[in-house]
């Protein structure tokens, strides 16, 4: 009776062992399935590449930071840096699953992503040149519209009293000229400062402030000439 009994264990006995066996066996495998694959060399290449390009870029976004440009103007080169980390972590992700196209296609656009960002800071540069001369420019306008202001107003006074003083209309003419001039490039430089263009307002008060001064420096050759006193016929003996 106890040799049967044996008899009737040992398949179940078996068949636990198999299982068990098959159990460990599954599990070696499916440790084996989840371990990374390795990285191509020419993609693992590329990812260090893209990296490299992050690092100089950063480098470049902090000197430009450095010499005063807004941090408004390097957001654009910031978000693309965030995007092509993100690209180095994707491709990364793709290759170790065995995507290699897709990895590859990922750190290509990363790549291309990078190679854009040298322009986006120069880009800042300049648009923080461009800013920084626009200010200085207005203040130059604005310096000389008080000047010129200044200058109309003297000159209007001065032929005024010019004529006053009874020097005729037609040698005030020239000084009339220059002050109507200077007055109508003074509104166009007023104008142009008002709509964002400072150096298009330089240029026209130059204008202005020219025009002012041929006007003055004419008012006082009329009024010269009018105090010379005239010159007597000689007598003939």
């Amino acid at each position: 009776m106890l040799t049967a009994r044996l008899n009737r264990r040992y398949p179940w006995g078996v068949v636990s062992v198999c299982l068990m066996a098959g159990v460990v066996l599954w599990g070696c495998v499916s440790q084996e399935s989840l371990q990374p694959q390795q990285i191509p060399a020419d993609l693992s290449q590329r990812l260090a590449a893209m990296t490299a390009c992050v690092t100089r870029a950063q480098e470049a976004v902090n000197a430009a930071a450095a010499d005063g440009v807004s941090t408004a103007a390097l957001a654009p080169a910031n978000s693309s840096m965030a995007d092509v980390r993100d690209a180095v972590d994707e491709a990364t992700k793709l290759a170790q699953q065995g995507k290699q196209q897709e990895a590859t296609d990922r750190a290509t656009k990363g790549m291309e992503e990078c190679d854009k960002i040298d322009a986006m800071v120069a880009k800042a540069r300049q648009d923080e040149a461009d800013r920084k001369l626009r200010v200085q420019l207005a203040s130059e306008a604005e310096t000389r519209i008080a000047w010129t202001v200044t200058c109309i107003n003297d000159a209007r006074q001065a032929i005024g009293k010019a004529s006053t003083a009874g020097v005729r209309t037609a040698d005030l003419t020239a000084a009339m000229g220059g002050l109507n001039r200077a007055e109508t490039a003074l509104q166009q430089g007023r104008a142009l400062l008002a709509q964002n263009d400072p150096k298009g307002a330089v240029e026209r008060l130059e204008t202005a402030q020219a025009d002012c001064q041929t006007a003055r420096d004419a008012t006082d050759k009329a009024i010269s000439t009018k105090r010379k006193p005239a010159t007597k016929p000689r007598r003939r003996s």
